[in-house]
């Protein structure tokens, strides 16, 4: 088992992650649980890297496997990062992705103010699936 830095702690990776991807101010980190990839991004999502945090979720997305992208552990996200949530949500509908997002502290105040977001939520809140 080899360790990844994470802000001041370390935490295990396991042979069954994909990958870890900084994004200047987020981190994703893939798992594979069971038949699905989950997803789990850390950190505040903001317009200087919700453009590399949607391109990092690609790359770490496997096509054709259906994957939960949890947002449980993000501190932060602003009004252009959501738009680009939604960006993204758009393109998993015209390529009929199997997907769901648990959401966050931060996620929340901005699905009941743009309650018609037609993102796939479920799930409450908790720790992140994979903190250690």
């Amino acid at each position: 088992m080899t360790a990844v830095h994470y802000s001041g702690r370390l935490r295990p990776v396991r042979s069954s992650d994909i990958g870890v991807i900084d994004c200047s101010g987020a981190r994703v980190c893939a798992h594979v649980r069971g038949p699905a990839t989950v997803l789990v991004v850390e950190g505040e999502i903001d317009i200087c890297n919700s453009d590399r945090l949607v391109a990092a979720i690609r790359r770490l997305n496997r096509p054709g496997i259906p994957f939960v992208l949890d947002l449980r552990a993000v501190d932060f996200m602003s009004v252009s990062g959501f738009r680009e949530l939604l960006a993204f949500a758009d393109e998993c509908d015209r390529t009929h992705a199997a997907w769901h997002v648990v959401p966050g502290d931060a996620l929340r105040p901005l699905l009941r103010i743009f309650a018609d977001h037609r993102l796939p939520v479920v799930g409450t809140g908790g720790p992140a699936a994979g903190s250690g």
